[in-house]
């Protein structure tokens, strides 16, 4: 077999490995999502809550890379601290050894076809029955099933150990000190960015090793560079996030750098020799002597591979003891790294919480949380809107270009904003989800929408009064007093729908001042037309004022309407 031969079985093993990985990792998502954004939301000030969250979302979806981008999406949510998030990102670490350990255990000690095949054929079968957790759990089995007959392709694309001479590029490299070390950590952290995925860059390494390809010691390099390499995920989730999200990931990167760093200077004194003593056997056995004897073949890679594995887990939750500690110093570092002062002043009506890093999450459920925060910072922008719109109104002798323009645009900046939290709920539909998350981005689409109309009718009072302003016409002292009233009364309804977005609201309150709303719109309107008919008011700033009035109640109908959509949604 000619090395291209091997480099291409070799690649498309990894490829089939990835795949399953990318399909029972999604799938146990979508089954967990709900779950781990309750875990995720319990997690108080203390460290060690954060670690045991971390550790356990990572071994439910099989992903650090998925947990921490998780994190990264809930600091820009404002639903994490940074303080918080380095807990769960330290736990993460520790969840990700957990692949290692079943690949060492499973993939090198029986025969792989004997559970892998029959795990496809009976996720396939399950993805086709009805109810989605069923076809949920269906599809975790299937890439369960690939994720291991990736590792069997894997482990004959790579060819035995022929003999020594096989060896000698290994020794020629090997013979660096220090410096062969090193390089395999860079290999380790270059692999791992590539594949975008510590889990088989792990997996790759473990099987060289037990083909007697890699020293054992060389091996242990690469692990402590996918480490390194496992973070770029985070940081790039991260690109276009706001700082807290920025330092979460650079915490991530700082915490596995200066873990490699202390394993670096102690791996041969400290770190081999404990796991020396707690895994039984010689992880340095000569393969090539071993050619020919079936037998001690598979202990020599059992035992090599269980080595590793011990090793990945020995230096993870080893680093989490010892930063743990640290934890206010690593948020010092990360501050100081991504300072405040290095972001430019942004207007507050641009998207807080639904940044690019979205995209990295195949979780509709983790990204609604992102959305449900949006929609309470587009409820703020609004009051603020008609607070300036009820100003404008009532006060048409004022020079208040400055104002009218900069109110209007707020409406047109609310528009970009729908359509971008659109086009994040219509990517969130298209995954195969629960059906309470599909409700869940319906009411989301429906309320969106909602806030964008409560804009456009806040814009349209602006328009009336320059429409006023340019007849020349005046409201009355009191019409005027009863229109800022009226505003007001409308303002107290979208606080209700603020409070409501924010978990704090009252439904039943938010009802009983609709209705109030209502009936002084129709009084309000009553005795506007008599004073028409009176002669007691004009007719251009009677309409004028009736228009108004109906805007003003259409968004507190609208403002209502938003809680009764969320609560028709969580009463299914």
């Amino acid at each position: 077999m000619t090395w291209l031969s091997t480099t291409l079985q070799v690649l498309g093993a990894l490829g089939i490995f990835l795949f399953g990985m990318k399909v029972m990792s999604e799938a146990l998502q979508k089954v967990a999502g709900e779950r781990m954004k309750a875990l995720l939301g319990r997690i108080t000030g203390n460290r060690f809550s954060g670690v045991l969250t971390g550790l356990t979302v990572t071994c439910v979806v099989q992903s650090s890379s998925a947990t921490t981008v998780m994190v990264v999406g809930f600091v820009t949510a404002g639903l994490l601290t940074l303080t918080q998030a380095i807990g769960v990102i330290m736990g993460a670490n520790i969840g990700t050894t957990l692949t290692g350990w079943l690949v060492a255990l499973l993939g090198f000690k029986i025969k792989i076809t004997a559970f892998a095949l029959p795990a496809c054929g009976i996720g396939f079968a399950m993805s086709f029955l009805k109810g989605a957790r069923v076809r949920q759990w269906g599809e975790a089995l299937l890439g369960f099933g690939l994720l291991f007959i990736g590792l069997g392709l894997l482990k004959d694309a790579v060819p035995d150990i022929g003999g020594p001479e096989d060896l000698a590029w290994v020794q020629a490299i090997a013979g660096y000190g220090i410096g062969s070390v090193l390089l395999f950590v860079v290999i380790g952290t270059l692999l791992t960015i590539v594949l975008q995925s510590s889990s088989a860059t792990m997996t790759l390494t473990l099987t060289l090793a037990a083909m007697g390809w890699l020293p054992y010691e060389l091996a242990v390099a690469m692990v402590l560079g996918e480490n390194i390499g496992t973070t770029v995920t985070a940081n790039l989730a991260a690109i276009g996030a706001p700082k807290a999200a920025v330092r979460a990931a650079r915490v991530h990167f700082l915490f596995n750098v200066f873990g490699v760093t202390w394993a670096l200077l102690l791996m041969g004194l400290v770190i081999l020799p404990a796991v020396d003593w707690m895994v039984p056997g010689d992880p340095t056995t000569d393969f090539a002597s071993l050619q020919g004897n079936e037998e001690a073949l598979a202990d020599a890679r059992g035992v090599v591979t269980t080595h590793l594995a011990a090793f990945h887990s020995v230096f993870n939750v080893t680093n989490t003891l010892l930063m743990l500690g640290f934890v206010r110093q690593l948020e010092k570092i990360a501050i100081r790294w991504v300072p405040d002062a290095q972001e430019a002043v942004a207007p507050i009506e641009r998207l807080r919480f639904l940044t690019a890093g979205n995209t990295f999450v195949e979780t509709p459920e983790l990204i609604l949380v992102q959305v449900g925060q949006e929609l309470r910072h587009v409820s703020g922008i609004t009051q603020r809107m008609l607070t300036d719109a009820t100003y404008i109104l009532s006060h048409p002798d004022e020079d208040l270009g400055s104002l009218v323009t900069a109110t209007l645009d707020r409406e047109n900046l609310i528009d970009d904003m729908e359509h971008e939290i659109q086009r994040q709920l219509a990517l969130c539909a298209r995954a195969a989800t629960s059906t309470q998350a599909s409700r869940k981005i319906g009411e989301l689409v429906q309320n969106t929408h909602q806030l964008e109309r409560v804009a456009d009718h806040i814009a349209t009072l602006v328009r009336i009064a320059r429409r006023v302003h340019e007849w020349d016409v005046r409201f009355s002292e009191q019409d005027n007093d009863d229109l800022t009233d009226f505003a007001n009364m409308v303002g107290e309804a979208l606080v209700h729908t603020g409070a409501y977005l924010a978990d704090e609201g009252d439904p039943a309150a938010a009802e009983a001042h609709e209705a109030k709303i209502d009936a002084r719109r129709r009084e309000l309107r009553e005795q506007c037309i008599d004073r028409m008919r009176s002669g007691e008011e004009g007719l251009r700033s009677g309409l004028a004022f009736m228009d108004a009035l109906t805007h003003l109640e259409e968004i507190g109908d609208r403002a209502v309407r938003i809680i009764r959509t969320a609560e028709r949604t969580a009463a299914l």
